[in-house]
């Protein structure tokens, strides 16, 4: 009987430590589950959470090919100071990056008629960006486009062309229906809207802040790159 007791507490035991391991991981890496809610009116318009920057050009010639992955070797340098690694995925990157997600000699995938690269631009990043690749999209054709949820309608009509326009083929998409971003929300650590403490907000040489710093931040320059600091914290301090 006594054994029987023991082995029966034992099998609780080992029950209540699985269960508290399983609650754990759970909290340690949240799951996405698109398939509970919608939360995107397609036709409110719905908030942008994010936007992506795509170059598209002639997969054909490999010459060309080459010219837009040399852009793309100098829009890395250009904005090495602000990107992080290479995104994972294509949305809730959390930080400025490039999208590594096909190989760039080839045919693209989703919508895409020809060759493309592409970056991951949170909110916070847009006008340190876009105003530089309107200005040296080159030869090829830029496409910007918000990221809210309504994929059809953040490419056939949210998204600005620059250069030649391609015909994408949003059929892939379903015109007013939510179909990505379900537990996004703007704002949130995948979608963030203003720059945190310590990262770069702009430069000596550019007429004020290229990015807004979080509510208590300023952007301030001990040195040519100017950084969020917290407001009572001087450009001195962080020198020294």
């Amino acid at each position: 009987y006594q054994r029987r007791v023991r082995d029966s507490a034992q099998e609780m035991l080992l029950r209540t430590l699985l269960s508290l391991i399983f609650v754990v991981c759970a909290f340690a890496h949240p799951t996405k589950y698109p398939h509970l809610r919608a939360n995107a009116n397609c036709t409110g318009p719905p908030e942008i959470l994010s936007f992506h920057i795509h170059i598209v050009y002639t997969v054909t010639d490999s010459s060309v090919v080459q010219r837009a992955l040399q852009l793309r070797d100098e829009a890395r340098a250009h904005f090495a100071d602000l990107i992080g690694p290479d995104c994972d995925g294509l949305y809730d990157e959390g930080r400025l990056c490039f999208i590594s997600d096909d190989d760039f000699t080839q045919f693209a995938r989703g919508p895409w008629p020809s060759g493309e690269w592409s970056m991951f631009v949170p909110v916070s990043y847009y006008a340190q960006t876009v105003p530089w690749f309107t200005q040296h999209y080159e030869e090829f054709s830029l496409f910007v486009h918000p990221n809210t949820g309504c994929e059809w309608e953040d490419h056939a009509i949210w998204g600005l062309w620059g250069g030649q326009p391609w015909p994408l083929n949003t059929g892939i998409f379903t015109k007013g229906k939510q179909t990505n971003e379900f537990s996004a929300e703007r704002g949130d650590a995948g979608n963030p809207v203003c720059l945190p403490a310590n990262v770069v907000c702009g430069h000596m040489d550019v007429d004020g802040p290229e990015g807004v710093c979080c509510l208590g931040l300023q952007c301030q320059c001990p040195t040519n790159q100017c950084i969020c600091l917290k407001s009572n914290q001087t450009a001195v301090q962080v020198q020294n």
